[in-house]
């Protein structure tokens, strides 16, 4: 495969950008309710898993920003 040819692969159009969006908004939502809830009743997983779902949300918002798909490290052979 060319390098053209995978580039333009991992573009999304805007119906893929708005499905990045909305995914982002969700984690980024969910994230500090699930530390809210953590820290109040005192679930320390509750908290790492809010503070994993923003990363994540920070992720998939640059998806929808910028319209591609995010690399992964480890490529597969």
């Amino acid at each position: 495969m060319t390098e053209k040819a995978s580039h333009t692969r991992s573009n999304l159009g805007p119906a893929g950008r708005a499905v990045a969006a909305f995914l982002a908004l969700v984690w980024l939502m969910t994230g500090p309710l699930a530390i809210a809830f953590g820290v109040r009743r005192g679930y320390w997983v509750a908290v790492v898993l809010g503070i994993l779902a923003i990363i994540y949300g920070v992720l998939w918002a640059e998806v929808a920003r910028t319209g591609r798909r995010l690399q992964w490290p480890m490529r597969r052979r």
